[in-house]
């Protein structure tokens, strides 16, 4: 029965007409499509049991997490789904009470409202990450809840004080506060663990090093004192200092800088001394020696640092050289070196003489086989006096050679000396250089021998044919044309005459100018030479035509046929087109001498046949420069700013004909309506002529703008362009209504006067008024009240 019920109760609800107008309405609102029995079953009205049909997720609000779980109830508290408020805080109390606002999710998962692991993840991205101990910290450690009982997030602090501010007070070993620590505790302290703290003590003034780096803090900080505790080593060590005595440090008076010879705090004793940071360095055998070898009498400052002071025994009983004897300097360090004592080597480089070539390899007995060594003589001669005085090639006493040795031998070879000529009145060039000391001292005369090239060569002189140097008298100063590298070939240097020889007479030979035997006193003239060359020229014909014998005038030696004149040297230097005129274009009728320099002379013709403009007729002058060019023959320009009309404005682009197509050039007017009397004639706004416009168009045009002319009205009539009238009209119709006389005016027809009534009225009592525009100018020329 049951189930007959329920399917009947089903088809009324299909029934139409009667039965569907007792329909219920969805008490689930309008959000809910699905029918009844989606969730209902005739079973049971309740509990409902929702359909796999119905998806909570297209609602804008999947089930997920916890949700998945939840009653419909526990979020539905109405029957109308569609009332239902989708943030979290409808549903969940709001323990941060507004301090984070209403989007939970940034924080809380589906999952679980306290999802820790969410909430971690979300404080790496904020203010302090989670590292460490921390990371496993209750939220509730470092967010306690305020007074109104929510947890505190905003503004929390994020330095280690701001939590641990009680933990640095009550530390006590050390002591942060009475040793004023930096309330910074990751200088010492790590998230890892806060026990077991590490001080960075390389960021003090004290960095630990060596030994320093296993001592505890209370090994130097036993008194509590961190700050500004000292640093040198003797604040701590002074103890040991006092009780050392090998060496004895105070009785030395070593100083207190421990770390002077206690280096690198590896290990304190075994110190070291370095000595290379005295006045006394140690080197060589000195290196291995004890302190004691030195001071044995235990003087350490001030101690001696002359080598005699240790070794003046040595030095006493030294019998090979006897130092004391011979008066060697008791400084050891001139012969001896700290790597080796015995062997001493003596720097004769530090003497007057130092040892070279043979010297160098002599042993000391080899000069000094006297025992002398202070004072001996540096002169060669000191010791090789018997080698001078046996030479026989040449003999050096006999022909009186000086004993400086050292000007003819060295110490490199004594043997075969040589002779420096170039220290002497003649020095050695050329074939000189080869030849033997016999060639020009054969006589056996070495001193105030002649220096003059004749002394030797006087046959050669007297035997020269080619040319007789004897019989021409040349001079005997062979130098002049011979040289020691070539004797014969002699070159004879013209440049040193008063004739020097250039381009062509280079290649000549002496017999080409000097063919009369003749040499002193040849004429240097061209002439001379070319008087031939000058009488059968014919062109130009130099003889008839009267030019000079001067040849150089346009011959030169580079380059004698196709002479060139300098035209620039007379009265009328070439340029332009006269350049490239041959000689005949201006000298065809053979004169050169006294030719007209004036252009007409020439160009006579061109003048004669100008017709545009018509040179002749027009008066115009023969100067043909002063239009003509020799650049530019045709295209000439007329400097028109030489005349009494300079041209200005639109004048400089207007064509000559233009202004002087009456063909009249000179005595033409120079007034304006000369050329413009037409546009004087034919102006209407305004109209010149029946106005009374005087003629001298300059008064209110210019040559730059012809149109749009300014008159001065100002001045001479009616301000116009300032004070009270100025841009109050717009053309001169608006004053001058009759174009045919300017002379007329109206003032009271564009005046704020025209009301007649009203200006009889201000002008009442005045003497003369009249309402007439020639009765308020006789009062107002100036456009004034008055």
């Amino acid at each position: 029965m049951r189930r007959l019920a329920w399917v009947l109760g089903v088809l009324a609800l299909l029934l139409p007409g009667r039965l569907a107008a007792q329909r219920t309405d969805n008490p689930h609102g309008l959000s809910v499509a699905a029918t009844c029995i989606a969730c209902h079953s005739p079973a049971g009205w309740r509990p409902a049991v929702i359909s796999r049909v119905f998806q909570h997720a297209p609602r804008t609000f999947p089930l997920e997490g916890a949700h998945a779980t939840t009653s419909c109830t526990s979020c539905h508290q109405s029957l109308d789904f569609s009332k239902v408020d989708r943030t979290c805080a409808s549903c969940h109390q709001d323990v941060h009470k507004g301090e984070f606002g209403t989007q939970c999710a940034r924080c809380h998962t589906a999952r679980t409202f306290t999802d820790r692991a969410t909430m971690a993840q979300a404080h790496q991205a904020g203010r302090f990450p989670l590292l460490g101990a921390h990371a496993t910290v209750p939220c509730e450690s470092c967010h306690t809840p305020a007074r109104n009982g929510q947890l505190q997030f905003v503004n929390r602090p994020v330095t280690c004080f701001g939590c641990h501010a009680a933990t640095f007070r009550d530390a006590r070993s050390p002591d942060h506060s009475a040793a004023r620590f930096s309330p910074d505790c990751t200088t010492c302290h790590t998230q890892v663990s806060w026990a077991g703290a590490t001080f960075d003590h390389n960021t003090t003034r004290f960095p630990l090093a060596g030994r320093h780096l296993a001592v505890t803090c209370q090994g130097c900080h036993a008194d509590g004192a961190y700050q500004g505790k000292p640093t040198s080593c003797a604040s701590c060590h002074q103890a040991a200092y006092d009780a050392s005595v090998e060496p004895p440090h105070a009785a030395a008076r070593f100083p207190t800088l421990c770390e002077s010879c206690h280096q690198g705090a590896e290990t304190w004793k075994g110190g070291t001394f370095d000595h290379a940071a005295t006045r006394f360095a140690l080197t060589g055998a000195h290196k291995a020696a004890t302190c004691a070898d030195c001071h044995g009498d235990k003087v350490y400052v001030g101690k001696s640092m002359a080598c005699a002071s240790c070794h003046q025994a040595d030095y006493d009983a030294t019998a090979n050289p006897p130092h004391a004897k011979a008066g060697f300097s008791a400084t050891c360090s001139t012969c001896h070196g700290t790597t080796r004592w015995l062997g001493a080597v003596f720097d004769h480089a530090n003497t007057r003489f130092p040892l070279t070539g043979g010297h160098a390899g002599s042993a000391c007995n080899d000069c000094h086989a006297d025992g002398v060594y202070a004072g001996r003589s540096l002169e060669c001669v000191s010791c090789h006096q018997d080698d001078y005085a046996k030479t026989t090639n040449p003999p050096h006493g006999a022909a009186g050679f000086v004993t400086t040795c050292a000007s003819c031998h060295t110490t490199v070879q004594w043997t075969g000396g040589a002779f420096n000529h170039a220290t002497t009145k003649f020095p050695l060039t050329g074939a000189h250089l080869t030849a033997g000391c016999n060639t020009c001292h054969g006589d056996g005369v070495y001193r105030g021998k002649p220096t003059t090239c004749l002394s030797c060569h006087q046959a050669d002189f007297a035997a020269t044919a080619n040319p007789p140097h004897a019989t021409l008298g040349f001079p005997g100063t062979c130098e002049t044309c011979h040289t020691t590298s070539a004797w014969a070939g002699a070159v004879f240097d013209h440049a040193r005459t008063a004739f020097p020889l250039t381009g062509g007479h280079m290649a000549a030979s002496c017999n080409d100018c000097h063919g009369t035997g003749i040499y002193k006193g040849t004429p240097t003239a061209c002439v001379s030479c070319h008087q031939t060359d000058y009488n059968n020229t014919a062109n130009p014909r130099h003889a008839t035509s009267g030019f000079g014998t001067t040849c150089e005038t346009c011959h030169t030696t580079t380059q004698w046929a196709g002479a060139v004149f300098n035209h620039g040297a007379t009265q009328f230097p070439l340029t332009g087109a006269h350049l490239a005129a041959s000689c005949l274009d201006c000298h065809a009728s053979g004169v050169y001498k006294g030719l007209p320099t004036a252009c007409a002379s020439c160009h006579q013709t061109e003048y004669d046949g100008t017709t545009n403009p018509h040179h002749a007729a027009a008066g115009f002058t023969t100067l043909c420069a002063a239009c003509h060019t020799t650049t530019g023959w045709p295209g000439a320009t007329y400097n028109h700013n030489a005349t009494s009309f300079p041209l200005t404005g639109a004048h400089t682009t207007a064509t000559c004909l233009d202004c002087h197509a009456d063909k009249v050039y000179n005595g033409k007017p120079t007034t304006c309506v000369s050329c413009h009397q037409a546009d004087y004639n034919s102006t209407t706004n305004p109209r010149h002529s029946t106005s009374g416009f005087p003629t001298s168009c300059e008064t209110c045009h210019t040559t730059t703008q012809w149109l749009g002319a300014t008159f001065n009205h100002d001045g001479p009539y009616f301000p116009i362009y300032s004070g009270k009238h100025l841009q109050k009209w717009s053309s001169c119709a608006d004053c001058h209504q009759n174009a045919g006389n300017y002379k007329q005016f109206e003032c009271i027809l564009c005046h704020e006067h025209s009301d007649k009534a009203k200006v009889d009225a201000d002008h009442k009592g005045r003497s003369g008024y009249t309402y007439t525009s020639m009765g308020c100018y006789s009062c107002h020329p100036r456009g004034t009240k008055g």
